[in-house]
């Protein structure tokens, strides 16, 4: 229910809750991240757990709820879990970080010109970003190029190993070296 509990792994709410990934449909029409959570007998309402939960673990995987970090409604696993809660989810609904994803998009060649109404925003529901959260801030960023070489800057070793990339601003990349870091960051606590 809080980021406290998340950091603490003490959750107050004990529930058993299904895990349903989001079809393309359901997403191009609704907007939203890839997983939704529902209590089958519906004890526990559909809106209390779209906005009021921040996080929901099955035992194995950790869900962040997006919506508390302004990237649309429902859910996304943790990707990696260190100095950085790492997750990929959908555009942001803060209209500065939004310009700014979409701003890096066109610079890389994904957008396509101006398009239809709703052709445009079914595009931009399947957006995704790799995202971390700071653990200690609990601040969300997106990551990019620049703040991906900002995060290497403490381990040398891994900066040169991305700088020798090919493909630098691939998502595959940025998880690739956010795990390294993460590694890196639980070898060392």
């Amino acid at each position: 229910m809080s980021y406290e509990e998340i950091l603490s792994k003490s959750p107050s709410v004990s529930a058993e809750l299904e895990i349903e990934r989001r079809t393309k449909g359901d997403i191009k029409m609704s907007g939203g991240n890839d997983y939704k959570l529902f209590k089958p007998d519906k004890s526990i309402k559909k809106k209390t757990i779209k906005k009021k939960y921040y996080a929901y673990s099955d035992g194995d995987s950790l869900y962040i709820n997006c919506i508390h970090y302004k990237i649309q409604a429902w859910y996304t696993p943790v990707l990696s879990e260190g100095r950085f809660f790492v997750i990929r989810g959908g555009i942001s609904t803060d209209p500065k970080i939004q310009k700014e994803q979409l701003d890096n998009q066109a610079q890389l060649g994904y957008m396509f010109g101006a398009v239809g109404g709703a052709f445009q925003g079914a595009k931009l529901a399947m957006l995704r970003f790799i995202y971390v959260i700071d653990k200690e801030t609990n601040q969300i960023t997106t990551v990019s190029n620049d703040y991906l070489k900002e995060c290497l800057q403490e381990t040398p070793e891994l900066l040169n190993q991305y700088e020798a990339e090919e493909e630098q601003v691939d998502q595959k990349i940025f998880l690739k070296y956010l795990r390294l870091l993460n590694e890196k960051t639980n070898a060392n606590n």
